[in-house]
């Protein structure tokens, strides 16, 4: 008996338990002073499919919860609840992961999912060696024009860029990451109504190839398309990507009446007051692309509407009434973390949407 308990008793003392995040404030780096550590911050967003998957396997690591639990301060913020922190560190996410002194220098920046061995290594490198790495000492620093306006010579290179790094293969700018570039598509329109023939080839070109991430069954828009075309998704929607769509389709519309760009603005917003609106008015942030958390969903994303009358394969009823539903994000109000109140209106929903897509949505 005497063996069973110590051998329980040992087990329990090395396994630590989960990580306690706090928020973001002065009190985080206030008891890091105190109490001699390090803070380190998880910026990522309750939308994130790889954000999911870190919590999952490196943040239950072991050996990366001990050294965080004895060494740091963790710091867990949603980008969405902090615009301030979220354009700061944009380049580096979701997630991002920044290590700070208690007086808050930045030491090292890590950018998206960290497998948990290299976390590991890291952490045990920064605790050796708390001085700023070269992801803090290389970065470039803004710099400032003397004038508020462009003069003509900025003007004609921003214009060149513009052009020369439009995909004439595939539409759009740039090579990767395809989505509707809203500030590019909308300068071109602005010329083509000036007659820019080549503007207007470039909008109308990227405004067709976008009508692809448009969810044709609960309408709105996906995030972006990777591989370098259109074809390959990211499930999540988020809220800005829905509006500036909204807005530059129904623009795109008034300016060629083309029937296409009308459906696609009811598509989005046959989405937004569908399933984004609340039931006292205020907009949810965004919709998750995990139907299960930490596990890709493009499967069931294209089902068609017959097809999710049935549960999605590895989804279970007892994963969706525990939030597992793709919309886990918060009302404008709750801006500190994930809105309880959407979890228990989604779990108590969870018998008659989670095995579904809506059959007809009036637009």
């Amino acid at each position: 008996m005497l063996s069973v308990v110590l051998a329980v008793s040992l087990d329990a003392a090395e396994t630590p338990g989960p990580i306690a995040w706090t928020d973001w404030s002065d009190a985080a780096f206030e008891r890091a002073r105190a109490d001699d550590r390090l803070v380190l911050l998880d910026l990522g967003a309750v939308w994130c499919h790889w954000c999911h998957v870190m919590e999952e396997t490196t943040y239950k690591d072991p050996e990366v919860v001990s050294l965080i639990q004895t060494r740091f301060v963790p710091v867990r913020v949603d980008q969405d609840a902090r615009p301030d922190l979220s354009n700061r560190y944009e380049d580096y996410g979701w997630p991002a992961t920044v290590v700070f002194d208690s007086r808050g220098r930045e030491l090292v920046k890590f950018q998206g999912y960290i497998e948990p061995e290299r976390m590991r290594g890291l952490l045990r490198a920064v605790i050796a060696d708390p001085t700023p790495g070269p992801s803090v000492e290389n970065a470039a620093s803004p710099s400032l024009g003397e004038g508020s306006a462009l003069t003509d010579a900025e003007r004609r290179d921003l214009q060149a860029i513009l052009v020369n790094r439009y995909d004439t293969k595939n539409g759009g700018w740039g090579t990767s990451h395809k989505y509707l570039d809203w500030d590019s598509v909308e300068w071109c329109l602005l010329r083509a109504r000036e007659g820019d023939r080549k503007a207007e080839r470039m909008a109308r070109e990227t405004l067709d190839r976008q009508l692809k991430l448009i969810d044709p069954v609960w309408g709105g828009v996906y995030q972006y398309s990777d591989s370098g075309d259109w074809d390959h998704p990211h499930f999540e929607k988020i809220m800005s990507m829905q509006a500036e769509d909204l807005r530059v389709y129904a623009q795109a519309y008034a300016q060629f009446g083309d029937a296409r760009y009308l459906q696609a603005a009811r598509d989005i917003h046959k989405f937004l007051t569908t399933f984004l609106r609340g039931p006292d008015g205020a907009f949810y942030v965004s919709q998750d692309a995990d139907v299960v958390r930490g596990e890709h969903s493009g499967a069931y994303f294209k089902l068609g509407d017959a097809e999710t009358t049935r549960r999605p394969s590895g989804v279970t009823a007892h994963a969706l009434t525990q939030s597992a539903w793709p919309i886990r994000s918060r009302t404008s109000e709750g801006l500190s973390r994930v809105s309880r109140c959407c979890t228990r209106r989604m779990a108590a929903l969870a018998s008659t949407l989670c095995c579904r897509r809506p059959r007809s949505i009036s637009s």
